[in-house]
């Protein structure tokens, strides 16, 4: 007879911004753990001691899925894997988590350049660069052991299924229940504060940037579409508001998008000095989050033709093109 899930969150703390992270024990007809928190040693000893309260160890582990490649939900996990627990993340997470080398220089190459293309000066550009690197230190390279498709049926826990879902992170997948609208989504769908659709490169050779925030928005308009009952997020509380969040994600993101396109009433901007304007306390002490939020939503100012871009020797400008709705 197979056994409905019981779902356990365990809250680990980070040495980030954010705050603690939400990782979930899953208990059916397999014991599953997912994310892991950073690789600190608070955070470790904090997850060891949960797993005891329910008399599990790493060993006793079934199967360890990781929702992104993001320290704060993946840095444990080369542990984890370490103890023979087969490991599942996305494809698209290889190149990230097994901080493949030619990537990784690949990837530092495109920020430094496309911070250059938004008018970021160099100093800034090189202190987000040494960040970035500090940050992966949270986190131990490693190979997932399974690559699940989107769609495929995570095992041991029947009626829950494996979805993309990407903006955050391109490697995002969530874990959902359609029978008891059940979804542990990670950082998809936060109760207190808006996912950040984070800058990223595009594949190994690619040339275009990837438009993060437009492929978060198809995220959540599918989401809108599906039996949501309870989210279990990566950080915050559970909650069950969910199509009611969605819609007001979604609503934030035009309000966003409008104050940008106001402030490029009377002349074309930069990206930086779009930043320095909208976030005038942040934008040198979070630059990298605040470039990601204000490039994202001018790239959806840009799919709907209210803003274009000219291009100055390596520097672009945004122009608004049309009247602020």
């Amino acid at each position: 007879m197979t056994k409905k899930a019981t779902i356990i969150p365990i809250i680990l703390p980070t040495p980030f911004d954010v705050g603690p992270v939400n990782c979930v024990l899953l208990k059916g007809d397999a014991v599953t753990l997912v994310d892991s928190g950073a690789k600190t040693e608070e955070s470790r000893e904090i997850l060891i001691s949960s797993l005891k309260e329910h008399g599990l160890t790493f060993k006793d582990l079934d199967q360890y899925i990781c929702t992104h490649y993001h320290p704060d939900h993946a840095g444990l996990s080369k542990e984890i894997q370490d103890f023979g627990v087969p490991t599942l993340m996305l494809q698209e997470a290889v190149p990230y988590v097994s901080v493949d080398r030619e990537f990784t220089e690949w990837a530092e190459s495109f920020y430094m350049n496309l911070y250059d293309s938004f008018g970021v000066p160099n100093s800034l550009g090189r202190i987000e660069l040494v960040k970035l690197r500090k940050y992966r230190t949270f986190s131990n390279p490693f190979v997932p052991d399974i690559l699940p498709a989107p769609g495929d049926a995570v095992p041991g826990h029947e009626g829950f299924v494996f979805l993309k879902t990407p903006g955050h992170a391109p490697d995002h997948l969530s874990l959902y229940s359609e029978s008891e609208g059940i979804l542990i989504g990670g950082d998809v769908l936060l109760p207190h504060i808006s996912s950040n659709a984070l800058l990223e490169p595009p594949p190994m050779g690619g040339t275009e940037r990837p438009k993060t925030l437009l492929q978060y928005r198809e995220t959540l308009q599918h989401l809108l579409a599906l039996h949501l009952e309870m989210v279990y997020p990566g950080h915050g509380e559970p909650f069950t508001n969910a199509h009611d969040l969605i819609r007001k994600r979604l609503l934030d993101h035009n309000e966003r998008a409008k104050a940008l396109e106001h402030l490029l009433s009377d002349e074309p901007l930069t990206v930086f000095e779009l930043c320095a304007r909208l976030f005038p306390k942040l934008y040198e002490k979070q630059l990298g989050l605040v470039v990601s939020e204000v490039a994202g939503h001018l790239d959806l100012l840009e799919s709907e033709g209210r803003v274009s871009i000219d291009k100055e020797e390596a520097t672009f400008y945004y122009r608004r093109t049309g009247v602020v709705r």
